[in-house]
This record gives structure tokens, sequence and C-alpha cells, in this order.
């Protein structure tokens, strides 16, 4: 790749994530706002926002993962979800309830991420397996291996402290999970914007063939997107067990869905390429609300659940035909 011509043509493809992509999910937040307060009065409050905030934290971090794999290479982790569950159970289970293990509580959750996206990595990559039914067989491998290790048990034994700190409001009722959701997405937006691997993943999703030919290392690059995938979300799995206080079988599975609708109401193009983590944050937010004012019309969980997939695949049909999102 020339000196020249390459970083500019890299950083296109990175701006390609432009401003107007995220009209949609900017329009959605404020039009839920105003009819959740409408439904319920006090719905805007700042103890009620700042607890949706909080919620769309954790789908936040879990989104970093979703969209890298989604910009690189044009699919999608359907093991997400599987990953959260496992950072939560077995994360919390090495902690046993000293805030002393933390440190090796987070290394053995991250390096379990590290495993599973690997794994997805290769036998998508070499194995040429289809991501979505290697990234779905590996959600039912990755719950086997949590339920076999915790023995299907609940996880109710944290450490008081941790579960202060990860739930201990900064700023009114504004929790430190914001804080920490917040560096891992300006980390990761550097990584993606500034950075010769970070453009290159752009490249690769916009076109894979042509960034092989400008000596971008494909195989490595595909394998590892899934890893940081599998890293994040089972790094989101422990905060979610400090902040809900308790951890169960299953906690995550909604987040496979939740991460890939966020990124995609965020802007991100489904087939590679373009995205960005503040249009997942802003996806986040969109969906926590959405299930706020669900929740606030009396619907029963089948019933939100039911509206949330059809609006996401209202949201997929709009990705791909609107110009906010094909741009």
């Amino acid at each position: 790749m020339r000196e020249g011509s390459g970083p500019s043509g890299i950083q296109k493809a990175y701006m390609n994530s432009n401003l107007r992509s995220y009209v949609p999910g900017l329009l959605a937040i404020l039009l839920l706002v105003i009819f959740g307060q409408i439904l319920r009065p006090g719905f805007a409050s700042p103890a009620n926002i700042s607890s949706i905030l909080n919620q769309a934290s954790v789908l936040a971090v879990v989104c970093i993962g979703q969209l890298v794999v989604i910009v690189g290479t044009g699919g999608i982790d359907l093991s997400t979800g599987a990953c959260v569950s496992m950072g939560a159970l077995v994360g919390s289970m090495f902690m046993d309830g000293k805030m002393s293990q933390l440190p090796l509580a987070i290394l053995v959750t991250l390096l379990l991420g590290v495993a599973a996206g690997c794994i997805n990595g290769i036998g998508i990559q070499f194995f040429k397996i289809p991501a979505l039914a290697m990234t779905l067989i590996m959600s039912t491998v990755i719950d086997g291996f949590t339920k076999a290790v915790t023995k299907g048990k609940p996880s109710l034994n944290l450490p008081k402290l941790y579960k202060a700190v990860i739930g201990q409001p900064i700023v009114g009722r504004f929790c430190a999970i914001i804080l920490i959701a917040a560096v891992f997405v300006v980390l990761y937006e550097l990584l993606l914007g500034k950075t010769r691997f970070g453009k290159s993943i752009y490249v690769m999703g916009s076109n894979s063939v042509a960034a092989g030919m400008c000596g971008l290392n494909i195989p490595f690059l595909s394998v590892f997107v899934y890893v940081i995938s599998g890293a994040m979300a089972s790094l989101a799995g422990l905060i979610l067990v400090g902040y809900v206080g308790s951890g169960q079988m299953g906690m995550g599975d909604t987040y496979t869905m939740l991460s890939i609708a966020a990124v995609v109401i965020g802007g991100a193009k489904v087939t590679g390429g373009k995205g960005s983590l503040l249009g997942g944050v802003i996806g986040s937010v969109v969906l926590m609300l959405l299930s706020t004012v669900l929740t606030s019309m009396g619907m029963p969980e089948g019933a939100r659940q039911f509206s949330q997939g059809i609006i996401l695949l209202a949201v997929l049909i709009a990705n791909c035909r609107l110009p906010f999102y094909r741009q």
C-alpha cells in the first residue's frame, strides 16, 4: 500500500460513518422520550433516564465487539449472549465473594472470551463455516461449558464492594457503570478511527479482496475481530453481574439480538465497511428506551420481545433501503 494514497482511502472508509447515519437513532430517542412522558408522567425524570442509561451501558460494551465483526466481515456474532452469561457466572465464581480475587476474575473472563472468539474466527476463516452457523453452534458450546463449570448454579456470592463500585452513583443518580462503558467506547473509537489496524478493518469490510491486494493480513484480521467480540461480551457479563448483583444461566441471551439491533440502528451497514461505536451507543439507548416504554404500556415479556423483533426487522429493511444508511 503506497504511503501517499493508502491512508486517505482508509480514512475515507472510516469517515463513511457520517453524522447523517445517526439521525434516525437520535430522532427515535427524542420520540420515545416524548411518548414515554405522555404515557407516564415522570418518564423523563433524571432518575428514570439514569436507570435507562445504566442499562444501555452494558449493551454498549457488548456492541463494541458486535460492531467490529459487522464492520470488518459483514457477518454477525450470535455467540455474544452466551459469552455475556459465561463472563457473568464464571467471572463471579472466580471472585468467590472476595474483592482481592477481582484481577483473577477479569483475567479468566477475558481469556475465555478470547478463546471463544478465536474458535469462531478460525472456524469461519479457515474451515469456511458460515458465520451464522459457526457462532450459533458456538453459543451452545459456550452455554454447555458455563453450565459444566458452574453446575448451572446461580451466582449470589459477589463482593459487596464490587457491587457498590459498579452500581455506585457518580453524578446524581448516574452510576459508575456509565463511566466504565464510556472509557471502553472512547478507547475503541480511537482504535478504529486513528490506528492503521482499525482503519484496515473498515477497508476489509468494504472490499476484502482489494484489501488483501493492498497487503492487509485478511486471515489475521478476520479472526481477530471475533476475538474482540468474544472478549468484550465476556467482560460485559462481568460488569452486568456486578450491576445486577447476581447471575444466572441465560442472563445474557437477549444481548445477542439487542447488540445486532443497536449497531444497525446506529447506522452500521450490515454488509460491512461502515459503522461507528457512537452509533452503537445511540442504538443501545434507543433499545433500552423502547423496552422501558413497552413495559410502561403494560406489555408482557413475550409481547415486548415480539415488538423488538419486528422493529429490528424494520430497521434491517431501512438499512438496505434508506439513504441515511446506504451512503
